[in-house]
């Protein structure tokens, strides 16, 4: 482990009989300290790879320079996973009704959910992935830095685009460039 993380328990609000709080954004209601110690360590992780409004050109693949493999970043709308829910709710989609305990299948459906209603939306198909960010943990990617090229909108396209997104998810964070913590990268 990196020697700056400094590990840290996950620990849960309790009601006076000692039962854990149920949350609708982390399944049960963490301590304040839990919530410190994460953003501490998220900061840590993400230290060097912050959001960039501007993308360098060393960090832009290049199909004229294949041997040159920057790492994988995203452009996009970043947002959380409570504006996620909140856009689920507003929407009325047909979530899954679980358990608190399958907290985190309640919120994969949310994605799909949420991907399939703006793919719709700005008809085309729109992938939301995992950022490294200190704020949140989920975005809409338009185009990475490997298909810049080919997948770029057009300014009215885009613009078009951005607008259905921030409306839908009320994001009011300008399109930025991340490092793209996706398991599948």
């Amino acid at each position: 482990m990196h020697p700056q993380i400094e590990r840290y328990t996950i620990e849960y609000e309790r009601d006076a009989e000692g039962n854990k709080i149920p949350d609708r954004i982390s399944g049960y209601k963490l301590t304040e300290q839990t919530i410190q110690a994460r953003r501490k360590y998220r900061q840590v992780l993400t230290k060097g790879r912050e959001p960039m409004v501007d993308l360098p050109n060393h960090l832009r693949a290049d199909p004229r320079s294949p041997y040159l493999q920057p790492p994988k970043l995203k452009y996009g709308l970043a947002f959380t996973t409570e504006q996620l829910l909140d856009c689920a709710e507003r929407y009325e989609l047909p979530l899954e009704d679980l358990p608190i305990e399958r907290h985190s299948l309640h919120v994969c459906d949310a994605l799909c959910q949420i991907n399939s209603l703006l793919s719709g939306a700005c008809k085309m198909i729109l992938r939301i992935s995992v950022p490294i960010d200190v704020d949140n943990e989920w975005m809409v990617a338009l185009y990475d830095n490997y298909n810049w090229w080919s997948e770029r909108l057009v300014p009215e396209e885009e613009e078009e685009v951005v607008t259905l997104i921030r409306r839908a998810l009320k994001i009011d964070m300008p399109l930025k460039w991340y490092y793209d913590a996706s398991p599948s990268s």
